[in-house]
Order: C-alpha cells, then sequence, then structure tokens
C-alpha cells in the first residue's frame, strides 16, 4: 500500500524534476496553442502522454520486442516529432497544403475548416505521445519500480505504474488548464497565425533539437544544481528503504521467513545445481554479486575466510552472480573471475535476474543469512558488519548442535575499504554515467570529444573519437580519457571484446612501478579480456591525482571503481 501511495505522489512531483523543466514550454504550449478556446487539449495531451508512458513500458522494459533498438533511437524519435509539431505550427499552411493534397475532391474551405480541428486534435496526440518515453526517465520511483518491481510481479508493476501515471497526468492537467485559463485573457494570444502562437512554435522546435542533441540533459544538470528544490531526495523517500528488511535488533535483524528458492539459474560454477530445499539441516549464506563490482569483491576476503572456517561445522555459501554489465554474463568470464578471487563454493549464474527477483534484491553485494530450517535470520545490503555476521553463523551453527571454532576468523583486508572524501564509483555509459566534463555532450552515438581543461576532482573528460552506448565508452583511433581522483587505488572496468595496452600516466607523467597498480606493467595495462584490471596503487590516500588513460583502437572502458 505504501509503494502504490508513494508511486501516485511521485507521479504528482514528477512535474518538479529538473527534467521536466526543459519540457514544461512543450507541456504548456501543447495545452494553449491553436484554438485557445478548446478545452479538451489539455485533456488530449495528458491522455495521449499517459498512454505513450504506459505503452512504452511495456514494450521496452518487459519485453524483448525491441531489445536491440538503442534507447536513444526513442529519444531521437520523440524529439524529432516534437520539432515537426513545432515546424507546423509555426507554419500552419504546410498543413493545409498537405490536407487539401491528400483530399483533393472536397470542397477546399470545408476541408480547411476541418482539417483545422481535426489537426489541433492530431498535433495535441502527437505532442502527448513524443513525450512519454522522455517522461519515463524523470523520476527515481519510476525506476525503482521498473528495475526491482517489474521482473518480480508483472501485474502489481504495471498497477503502480498505472497510479504514478494518473499522479502525473493530475498535475499536468492542472498545469495545462491554468495556462489556458491566463491565455484567454490575452486578446493577442487567440490569433493562431500571431507572434504569440509563433513563439509556442518556436519554443517546440527549440525543445526538440535540445532533446535530439542531448543539451537537455546539461540543462537539467544545471537547473538540478542551482534550485533549492531536491527533487531526487524528496523522490527517494517514496522508495521502500532496505532498512525496512531489517525488523530485528541483534546480529539476527529479520523476523524469520522461508528463504525464496533458487530459480532461474543458468549455469553453476564450483558445483552441481543446488536447492534451497536440499541445503536444510545446513546454515547457509546467499550473496549477490558481481565480479566486476569492487564493493564485492571487498567482502570476498571475509567470505573465503568464513567459507574455509566453518564448511566442515555445516556452512555453505552461495555466490549468487547477477550481472551489471553484458560481459559479465559469460560463463567463461565468471568462471575466470572466479578463479582469479580464488573463490571455493559454489556460483550459480543469475543471468535472467530470477533469484534476484525471487528475494527481491536491490544491491550488490547483499547477503541473506539462513538457518537449518531453511529461515531467512538476517540481511545485510553493502559492505561492512564482517563482525556482526560472522556472529551470526556461529550462532545459527550453535543452534542447529554444531561445534564451533573458539576464536573468531582472523581477515586482514587493511586498505581494501572505502573512506570518507574518496570519489565514487564512476559509470562511463549513457545510462548511468555522472561527474562528466567535456566541450561535448556525452550522448550515445560517435562523436569527436575535446577535453575539458582541468576537470574539477571527482570528474572526468574524454579526447579523441570514441563510440558511445548505454554501458560504456569505445574508442575510434588512439583516444584518451582523464580522471580527477581522491583515493589510494583506482580499478578500471573493462568489457572489451578487442585486446591492447592502455597506457597510463599520473600527473602527467607515465605512472611509476611504485605507484602502478597489480594489472599494470611498464605503464601500461593489458587489455585481454572483460574484466576489472587494478590501474593506481599509491601507497596512501591522496586527495587529488589526475589519472590520463591512452586508449588503444576498440578498447570499450565501463567504469572506475576505487579503494581508500
Amino acid at each position: 500500500m505504501f509503494l502504490l501511495l508513494g508511486a501516485f505522489f511521485a507521479g504528482m512531483i514528477t512535474v518538479f524534476a529538473p527534467c521536466i523543466f526543459a519540457l514544461l514550454p512543450v507541456i504548456v504550449g501543447g495545452s494553449i496553442s491553436g484554438n485557445v478556446e478548446d478545452k479538451r487539449r489539455p485533456l488530449i495531451i495528458t491522455a495521449s502522454l499517459a498512454v505513450s508512458l504506459i505503452v512504452f513500458t511495456v514494450l521496452l522494459k518487459a519485453t524483448t520486442l525491441f531489445i536491440d533498438i538503442s534507447p536513444e533511437v526513442i529519444t531521437y524519435i520523440s524529439g524529432g516529432i516534437i520539432v515537426g509539431v513545432g515546424i507546423l505550427t509555426l507554419f500552419p499552411q504546410i498543413y493545409e497544403r498537405i490536407i487539401l493534397f491528400f483530399n483533393l475532391q472536397a470542397k477546399s474551405q470545408q476541408l480547411l475548416g476541418k482539417g483545422s480541428r481535426k489537426g489541433a486534435a492530431i498535433g495535441a496526440i502527437i505532442t502527448g505521445a513524443a513525450l512519454g518515453p522522455v517522461f519515463s526517465s524523470c523520476s527515481p520511483v519510476y525506476a525503482y519500480l521498473i528495475a526491482t518491481v517489474l521482473p518480480v510481479n508483472f501485474g502489481l508493476a504495471m498497477l503502480y505504474i498505472v497510479a504514478y501515471v494518473i499522479g502525473l497526468s493530475i498535475m499536468l492537467l492542472l498545469i495545462g488548464f491554468i495556462g489556458q485559463k491566463l491565455v484567454r485573457k490575452m486578446r493577442f494570444a487567440a490569433n493562431p497565425r500571431g507572434w504569440f502562437q509563433r513563439t509556442i512554435a518556436i519554443l517546440f522546435i527549440v525543445v526538440g533539437l535540445l532533446i535530439i542533441t542531448g543539451y537537455d540533459k546539461q540543462f537539467q544538470t544545471f537547473i538540478s544544481q542551482n534550485t533549492p528544490f531536491d527533487f531526487d531526495g524528496l523522490s527517494a523517500k517514496l522508495i521502500p528503504a532496505t532498512s525496512d528488511r531489517e525488523s530485528k535488533s541483534g546480529v539476527l535483524n529479520v523476523e524469520p521467513y522461508a528463504a525464496p528458492e533458487l530459480t532461474g539459474l543458468q549455469d553453476w560454477i564450483n558445483s552441481d545445481p543446488q536447492t534451497i530445499e536440499e541445503l536444510e539441516g545446513k546454515v547457509v549464506l546467499i550473496d549477490f554479486w558481481t565480479y566486476s563490482c569492487i564493493n564485492c569483491i571487498r567482502t570476498q576476503p571475509y567470505l573465503k575466510s568464513w567459507y574455509e572456517t566453518y564448511k566442515d561445522s555445516g556452512f555453505e555459501i552461495i555466490g549468487v552472480h547477477a550481472p551489471e554489465f553484458a560481459f559479465e554474463r559469460s560463463k567463461e568470464n565468471v568462471e575466470n573471475a572466479t578463479e582469479k578471487a580464488g573463490l571455493k563454493y559454489p556460483i550459480a549464474l543469475d543471468n535472467n535476474f530470477s533469484t534476484w527477483a525471487a528475494y527481491e534484491n536491490q544491491y550488490w553485494p547483499a547477503t541473506y543469512l539462513i538457518d537449518a530450517e531453511g529461515q531467512v535470520r538476517r540481511y545485510h545490503a553493502g559492505e561492512g558488519q564482517y563482525k556482526e555476521t560472522e556472529q551470526a553463523i556461529r550462532q545459527l551453527l550453535e543452534e542447529k548442535g554444531s561445534t564451533v571454532p573458539d576464536e573468531m576468523s582472523d581477515v586482514d583486508n587493511d586498505g581494501m575499504s572505502a573512506r570518507e572524501g574518496q570519489t565514487p564509483e564512476t559509470y562511463l555509459g549513457t545510462r548511468r554515467a555522472s561527474d562528466y566534463q567535456g566541450m561535448q555532450p556525452l550522448v550515445s552515438g560517435e562523436h569527436v570529444f575535446t577535453q575539458a581543461a582541468l576537470p574539477a576532482v571527482n570528474d572526468w573528460t574524454l579526447d579523441g573519437k570514441w563510440k558511445v552506448n548505454g554501458e560504456g565508452v569505445t574508442a575510434v583511433g588512439d583516444a584518451s580519457l582523464t580522471i580527477r581522483v581522491a583515493a589510494k587505488d583506482l580499478y578500471l572496468v573493462t568489457g572489451s571484446d578487442a585486446k591492447g595496452k592502455i597506457g597510463v600516466s599520473v600527473n602527467g607523467k607515465s605512472i611509476s612501478s611504485k605507484d602502478s597498480g597489480s594489472d599494470v606493467d611498464d605503464s601500461q595495462v593489458d587489455v585481454s579480456m572483460a574484466q576489472l584490471y587494478e590501474v593506481v596503487s599509491f601507497d596512501k590516500f591522496t586527495n587529488d591525482s589526475t589519472i590520463r588513460l591512452n586508449v588503444p583502437d576498440g578498447v570499450q572502458l565501463n567504469a572506475f571503481t576505487f579503494g581508500g
């Protein structure tokens, strides 16, 4: 019930989102363009947008019908439609000639009268439909429903999405009717060929071009950074917190419930397929991870130590590998990463996120501790609380009558944890890109970039020709990426099929052997497979270092992660 109401209110406050500010001229202008006495226009635009948003969700998020179509193509189409509507509004004689061309045998005056009325309605429908896909990326709550609820329960997710759309529609209708009422009081606005209507048409064209070129995102960033209204923060409060799972104090922090079954798994590493039912009688730790996630990697010394310490006492770990990037779906890549990390416990490949959905999981890493009777007794998301987790393991083993060692395991994980002020995980693909600075916008496609003179700390910039997509950036010819960081260690995630050597420099000089990470030799990273590479490892934490990567043709970069 909370999420249903949350979705409704999230829809209402979406009109205050930075990504909607750039579209307000289209929303208001679409409601008041043409005949200002036509009260149907706000209704038509809003209804069309609502239907478009729901259909877009079903076709592109819940099916594989358009799986090979880049999301940016939809953006180009939406922007193109808005530009087209603007042109027809600016030059209404073009639409009239189109009507005459296709209806030559009708009386021209009747035709133009009917065509004008029909054209107004059609224009409103097209405008609303074009805005649907753009609105779909404007709310954290909407994103939460798509990523977390939709894979688990399609019907329930659609109910929440409809609630979101209803909330959004109410606010859009309010804006449209208020705008229309104000315009009616301005006589100069009534002339469909007057300067006011032409100004609206020009705004349509400008907004459409901003969407097509991606500059609307820069406008969104500017609004977000220069407005006191924290839309994302308010929206985040409408998403169920993970702490809701932690309903009890102590190391066994959840009310016991039956552990969901391991389901929809593609393959297993280190063991034959296993089930929760078959594992009853053992204490089981389910660990959701993905091999290029540095936060997951930081937990592995503890997982390995617990497994070796308690496996003979009736303890088991199941690592459920849920891929964050496409290259992590490869069993060979996961096997290589498992071997490199020295993981001996069973690993299950959850490429379709079926088990992830069954557990209603949201994070990498996340652990679920199950007792010998198949009940979940502890949950934790992210790094940390290692002592508490081990205490819970020991307590559950003792509950079932197992003998445990007198001493807890001793793990040396110095330098692996994150620290305050450290550069956050940085994604490079358009789907989750953050902290990019450059002379050109970061949009999908093949573009020549000119780097920012000096990016701010935590920011990154590109130079040369790059192919950009949702997951990362790929060098076209020799190109470079510069990132300014506060960290001790820097890790690079690359999903490249191409092989090559990436040159590394620090503060304008080739990286020294002293500062080189374990995957750097002679100031170069030898990219041989899709994985996480340790590039930089300083003696101590540095507050400001500029790292430059000279990337050969065809090598793709996906993300940076950091250690303190």
